[in-house]
């Protein structure tokens, strides 16, 4: 198969932005992790010690999904990204119904 110049160097920077947008990801779900951790720690040190494996957990998977996802082609690594995206669009609007739920007690 033949690829020209151009289509390697758009590929390459598909590739970077994919493992950015990993690297992202990953980092953002650490700074979750450890800004939940801060708060169930001040506030409730029981629910902390029963959340914190599954948020690990959590994070684990995550970052496999993720180094998954970089194995595939570029328009399944795509359609998986667009999925995950929906599936968190799903728990945000599931905590924003938690913390109006909340507010309005």
């Amino acid at each position: 198969m033949y690829y020209n110049r151009n289509d390697m160097s758009a590929t390459e920077r598909v590739r970077k932005g994919l493992s950015d947008t990993i690297k992202s990801t990953e980092e953002f779900i650490e700074s979750t992790k450890k800004s939940l951790q801060r708060e169930l720690s001040r506030t409730t040190p029981k629910i902390e010690h029963a959340l914190d494996r599954p948020v690990d957990e959590a994070g684990q998977a995550l970052s496999n999904v993720l180094s998954a996802i970089d194995k595939k082609a570029a328009h399944e690594r795509i359609e998986l990204l667009n999925g995950y995206r929906a599936f968190l669009q799903g728990q945000v609007a599931f905590i924003d119904k938690r913390i109006k739920a909340i507010k309005n007690e």
